[in-house]
């Protein structure tokens, strides 16, 4: 049994000891006065309807009003005649005593003309077998008042606490974040309102953790993110420093050449111009270099309307010269004005690497066909022909500093990782596959 349903109880109890120990003492106090006194002030009423009553009712007839009121009052009764002689109320003959007239009430009969003086006592035998019978009672009436107390604090310690307990354990199961269970006692007083008030609570509580739940897994992603992001920086610049070691070692070693005079390097125009090819393919490489530590850095996701019809335009005619040079036919269907939203210049390097990468891997003789459609969406495909990219090194075109062959010095291996930064900075889809005779790209502006 719980504490506040056994102090509850032991409370309710007393006091309804303590009301029904104070009624039955005051019974016991009051009610033999209170009883004599209402008989008494009842006599004097019946005393003077008697009266009235002998006034119009004759002599002989009188006896009965005597009887009836003796018998309803159990008061004595005493008559005078007009010389103060106590007479029989019933043979109106003289009877012995001497009785005190000075409450005594004068009438006539109806049909006599001579007074008499009615006396009436109270008898208090009567009120004292009711008082004695009433107080005689009062232990069954007691025992049945302790049996009715104790049942009644008992249910109404149980009504009263039973909600409150489970309310208790319910902010018990919400103290240890469960949040399934609610108060059932919706009642009309402060308990269904404590009960409305812990529901509430348990749905505000609830709400919230789920969003600081949420927010904790975002914030788990956006750590995991930082570290991927981290450690795909530390990658990237080991490849840079690796891609620098060479070309730079070169330069260097062509220069002491020079300065020494020694070998081959005595001709010097040939080693400068040799020197000068390295260090503007160095400074092409650092460009591409600094655009994608930009990318990387920059939280930026300006969106402004690009007219990607103009830029693809723009950078077929500026592949074709050298399309043409290696006999390579370049074909574009573009229709006008397609517009999609980001960063005009970085939308244009992705679109410049895709066109140019399909240009330069394309052999002498072969064709690149770019077509742009605007039907369930803005999309870009780009496929050269005669091509083909072998299955161990398609999933790995997009990564940095990676050529499907390792010993072609040609490009940085940068462009299809920075077109990849720049479609994943604007939530742009992209693919690149093998066709049956080419490889297709295709973007996915949405």
């Amino acid at each position: 049994m719980k504490k506040l349903t056994v102090r509850t109880f032991v409370l309710l109890a007393a006091l309804s000891f303590s009301i029904c120990a104070a009624a039955f003492l005051c019974i016991r106090i009051a009610l033999p006065y209170a009883g004599k006194s209402r008989s008494q002030r009842l006599l004097i009423s019946e005393t003077e309807k008697l009266v009235s009553a002998l006034r119009i009712t004759e002599k002989q007839n009188s006896e009965p009003l005597f009887t009836d009121f003796i018998r309803e009052t159990g008061a004595f009764l005493f008559l005078l005649d007009s010389e103060q002689n106590p007479i029989s109320p019933y043979t109106f003959e003289k009877t012995n005593g001497d009785i005190d007239n000075k409450n005594g009430l004068p009438f006539r009969f109806a049909d006599s003309g001579e007074d008499y003086i009615l006396i009436t006592q109270y008898n208090s035998s009567r009120s004292d077998e009711l008082t004695g019978a009433i107080l005689g009672s009062i232990p069954f009436a007691a025992a049945t008042a302790v049996i009715l107390c104790l049942v009644g604090a008992w249910f109404f310690s149980k009504y009263t606490t039973q909600p409150i307990i489970r309310i208790g354990k319910i902010a018990g199961k919400m103290a240890d974040l469960d949040f399934s269970w609610y108060c059932p006692d919706l009642r009309n007083d402060e308990i269904g309102m404590l009960s409305a008030s812990i529901n509430e609570m348990s749905d505000k509580l609830r709400t919230a953790l789920d969003e600081l739940n949420l927010h904790n897994r975002t914030l788990k992603d956006e750590i995991a993110l930082e570290r991927e992001r981290e450690q795909r920086r530390m990658l990237f610049f080991s490849g840079v420093s690796h891609e620098l070691k060479t070309p730079i070692a070169i330069v260097i070693g062509q220069l002491e050449g020079m300065q020494a005079g020694i070998g081959v390097y005595k001709d010097r125009e040939r080693y400068l111009a040799r020197s000068a090819e390295i260090l503007r393919s160095l400074s092409s490489f650092i460009k591409e270099v600094l655009a994608v530590s930009h990318l990387d850095i920059s939280d930026e996701t300006e969106r402004e309307a690009v007219n990607v019809s103009e830029e693809i335009r723009s950078l077929t005619e500026e592949y074709t010269d050298y399309a043409e040079n290696n006999s390579i036919t370049v074909t574009a269907d573009i229709p006008n004005d397609i517009t999609v939203y980001g960063d005009k210049k970085l939308i244009a390097k992705a679109l410049g690497n895709i066109i140019g990468n399909a240009v330069a891997h394309t052999p002498d003789n072969g064709s690149v066909n770019i077509a742009l459609t605007k039907e369930n969406g803005t999309t870009l495909i780009v496929e050269n022909s005669p091509a083909h990219i072998s299955d161990e090194h398609l999933p790995r075109v997009f990564e940095a500093f990676y050529r499907a062959d390792p010993s072609s010095e040609q490009g940085s291996g940068l462009g299809l990782y920075i077109t990849r930064m720049i479609f994943e900075k604007y939530g742009v889809g992209y693919k690149i596959e093998n066709t049956s005779d080419g490889v297709r790209f295709t973007v996915d502006f949405g």
